[in-house]
């Protein structure tokens, strides 16, 4: 027994999509954009129970995730090396190094801010986007260039 469930569709066999995601990727990168930037005007500030340099790395993640399919191997490469570095930095050269404090009434935790740990990262961090928005808008994820096909 087949069951046909008529939605209003032509069968395509797979010839054209019936999904255009354009404009959902479209809001995506919007919306990161829109944090990274948001983060960029105060780092060391504090969103939702994180600082805002962290809020900036994974937003230029979600960028490099929204492109790198597009992405040739070499560009696969460095971009994935830089995360890695951003990441490893955050992990292992934070900027606001815990310590623990002991008081009267017990141990506390703080944290010690390093600018040369704050300044290493945003240095990587400003690498890391511009390398993502070069090959991003290389392969069309930004402004459509003339004579390509761009994100629509």
């Amino acid at each position: 027994m087949n069951i046909v469930l008529c939605m209003g569709f032509e069968d395509r066999d797979g010839k054209e999509s019936e999904w255009n995601e354009a404009n959902l990727k479209s809001e995506r990168l919007h919306e990161a954009q829109k944090i990274i930037n948001y983060s960029k005007m105060n780092p060391l500030g504090i969103t939702d129970g994180k600082y805002n340099y962290i809020w900036l790395a994974k937003n230029i993640e979600i960028l490099m995730g929204e492109g790198r399919s597009k992405y040739s191997p070499h560009e696969k490469k460095e971009v994935d090396k830089l995360r890695e570095y951003v990441n490893k930095s955050l992990k292992f050269r934070s900027p606001h190094i815990p310590i623990t404090i002991e008081t009267l009434s017990g141990k506390k935790q703080s944290f010690v801010f390093d600018s040369k740990n704050f300044d290493f990262l945003m240095e990587l961090l400003y690498q890391f986007e511009m390398l993502v928005r070069d090959y991003n808008d290389k392969h069309g994820l930004t402004t459509k260039n003339k004579g390509t096909s761009g994100l629509f």
